[in-house]
Parts: structure tokens; C-alpha cells; sequence
């Protein structure tokens, strides 16, 4: 099910390189994640021993609006729990209040042109994200105003967890 990326191929400049995420008692190793092809990742564990493949597709407008949609597919399991970013009333009234919202950004963008300091100038849609597993309720949830993730033991690995939350994060900020 999981296949390795042949070490002579290039990486991918919009896929992060390979990681690892140490933590607990003393540091120890946790998982890695290793780019599996374009918007996927294989995670391992710290033995090698494949835990799940986690695949992000991009949200587009043409043919119907559709927002980005994370998933992770556990190893040997049929299980599987789904992410999509923002929810169906807060993008309908991002793109209602748009006009707005562009009125607010063209003012921040003279105001940050004599400030000086354009860094904080951009117009993202709602971001706050969860991930679900069917009949289970929410796994993983990302609050976009507070920066915070909200994590339940019960339905996700926390090596998966970690991984997820780093490779979302990594997506926020590309």
C-alpha cells in the first residue's frame, strides 16, 4: 500500500523535505515523514513500520467551489479520518462580506506602504480546520484565531497527530 520515493528523484519544491518529530520522555523519536509523490506523505514509526499516508488535495473554484481537503488512511486498517478547511457557512460569508474584505486590504496595504512593513497584508479565507473520523466525531481540530490545535487521544495516534498538525501548519504557511 505505501510505496518509497527512490532516493535519486528529485524533491518536489512545494512538498516539505523529510521529517522527524522527536518528543516524549527524553526526546525520543517519534515518527518521520517522508513525501510519498505530490501531496502525500508516508508516516513511519520509529522503527520504520509504516503508520498511515496522509494525501492533501487542493481546493479549487472551477467547477464548483471546493475547499482543501486533508486525509489520513491508517496502515492495515479501512479506517480513515477527513479534514476540510473552513466549513460551508463560513466560506459563504467570506465571499458575501468580500467586497469588504477588499476595501479593508487595499487600506492596509497603503498604510502598510508608509509603515513600512507590507508582512501582514494578505486576505486568507476561514482556516480554522477539522478532522473527522466517521461515526466518531472529531479527531483533530485546528482554531485558526487562536493558532491552536485541539487533539483527542481516542481517535488519532499522536504520532500521526504531530504529523498532521506539522504538515498543516507547513501548508498555512506556503
Amino acid at each position: 500500500m505505501f510505496e518509497r520515493r527512490a532516493a535519486a528523484e528529485r524533491w518536489d519544491r512545494r512538498s516539505p523535505i523529510p521529517f522527524w518529530i522527536h518528543g516524549g520522555s527524553g526526546g525520543a523519536l517519534m515518527c518521520s515523514v517522508q513525501p510519498a509523490g505530490p501531496d502525500a506523505y508516508d508516516v513511519c514509526a520509529a522503527d520504520g513500520a509504516p503508520l498511515a499516508r496522509i494525501t492533501r488535495r487542493a481546493g479549487r473554484v472551477v467547477p464548483w467551489p471546493r475547499r482543501v481537503r486533508w486525509s489520513v488512511q491508517f496502515s492495515g486498517t479501512p479506517q480513515a479520518v477527513k479534514g476540510r478547511v473552513g466549513s460551508g457557512f463560513t466560506w459563504l460569508l467570506y465571499v458575501v462580506t468580500s467586497p469588504f474584505w477588499l476595501l479593508f486590504f487595499l487600506c492596509m496595504l497603503v498604510f502598510s506602504l508608509f509603515e513600512g512593513d507590507t508582512a501582514d497584508t494578505s486576505l486568507d479565507g476561514p482556516t480554522r480546520t477539522r478532522w473527522r473520523t466517521p461515526g466518531a466525531g472529531t479527531a483533530l481540530d485546528y482554531r485558526g484565531i487562536s493558532k491552536v490545535y485541539h487533539y483527542e487521544p481516542r481517535h488519532l495516534d499522536v504520532r500521526v497527530a504531530y504529523a498532521q498538525a506539522v504538515l498543516h501548519a507547513w501548508e498555512r504557511v506556503r
